[in-house]
């Protein structure tokens, strides 16, 4: 008499119990990986702001506006971008205009070589002292002040503008 081929119960639920223990160690793991990957995006356009703010502020003082307020410079490729003490305004033709975000109220959006779009929010505050623009990832709405970037416009000739970002809760 043969005897039938095929698993047993304890085999199989063995097998299940070593999966469920690889799937709660490991699920926790991957979940988190939109939160990551937002965080990411936000770290990279703050590195594009401080390159553009580099560069806008290496023109300005080519220019000789570089202790000056209210300013344009021609960009080439670019045109006109206004200055403050050096460095680019935080508006649309300042630093917006750098990075070459397309701005319509308070909606960017920043297209890829591949075509996919990465969508974020704009918040222009220019009632402060010194004008903050912040950018969060639309996407990310209700998580703005924990998730985003912030650019502070020089306040006076010899101060810097400054980017900050913020990836604690994204």
């Amino acid at each position: 008499m043969k005897r039938a081929a095929g698993f047993t119960l304890i085999e199989l639920v063995i097998v299940i119990v070593i999966l469920g223990i690889l799937g709660a160690v490991a699920a926790p793991r991957f979940i988190n990986l939109q939160d990551d990957a937002y965080g990411a995006n936000v770290n990279a356009l703050k590195g594009s702001f401080n390159s553009a703010m580099t560069l806008g502020s290496t023109k300005a003082v080519l220019a000789g506006v570089d202790q000056e307020s209210d300013e344009s410079v021609d960009v080439d490729g670019i045109g006109n971008v206004k200055f403050e003490y050096g460095f680019p305004e935080a508006s649309k033709d300042g630093i917006l205009k750098l990075i070459d975000l397309t701005e319509n109220t308070d909606y960017a959006v920043v297209t890829t070589e591949s075509n996919t779009e990465v969508s974020y929010n704009v918040i222009i505050s220019g009632d402060v002292t010194p004008p903050t623009l912040q950018i969060f990832p639309s996407a990310r709405f209700s998580k703005r002040d924990t998730c985003g970037l912030t650019y502070t416009e020089a306040s006076g000739a010899g101060s810097t503008a400054g980017v900050a970002a913020t990836t604690s809760d994204c």
